[in-house]
């Protein structure tokens, strides 16, 4: 069991490196197609340009959050990242459920009455495995304190 009351699940650093990374991708792209060559190296230069331009845009925005807490999981219940907070009585079923096959997306799914929730777990700073087992533990806090 853990020695606080709750646990705050922020997003990974390691989306600095891939932003960067793609930052790099965009700007080999452009050196690439101002030193001039074969079509190919054009073509490839140009693919270059777009998908790091595009995957640094994307990653921009998220690194806009990368303080903010993604998911709080304490003895009271979950807070999701846009401030929705579950109470443990009201949660239920809750699993991992892996969307895709070769390199799946995460997400934490429970039911609350009157809807489900599906939350986003890729990218944050505990495996997805890391943040059931808190689940668990929290839960089982929650039910010995009632």
């Amino acid at each position: 069991m853990h020695a606080s009351d709750e646990v705050t699940i922020k997003f990974s650093k390691a989306k600095i490196l891939w932003f960067m990374a793609m930052v790099l991708v965009f700007i080999g792209g452009i050196v690439s197609l101002l030193q001039g060559g074969s079509i190919i190296k054009y073509i490839m230069s140009i693919v270059s340009i777009i998908v790091g331009a595009t995957l640094a845009y994307q990653e921009y925005w998220n690194l806009l959050n990368l303080n903010k807490p993604q998911l709080v999981i304490s003895n009271k219940g979950i807070t999701a990242h846009d401030g929705e907070f579950y109470e443990w009585q009201y949660i239920s079923n809750e699993k991992l459920m892996p969307l895709g096959s070769v390199k799946p997306t995460w997400f934490l799914w429970f039911e609350t009455p009157g809807r489900n929730r599906k939350l986003h777990l890729d990218g944050l700073d505990k495996r997805p495995e890391q943040i059931l087992a808190l689940i668990k533990d929290f839960r089982k806090a929650s039910e010995m304190h009632r």
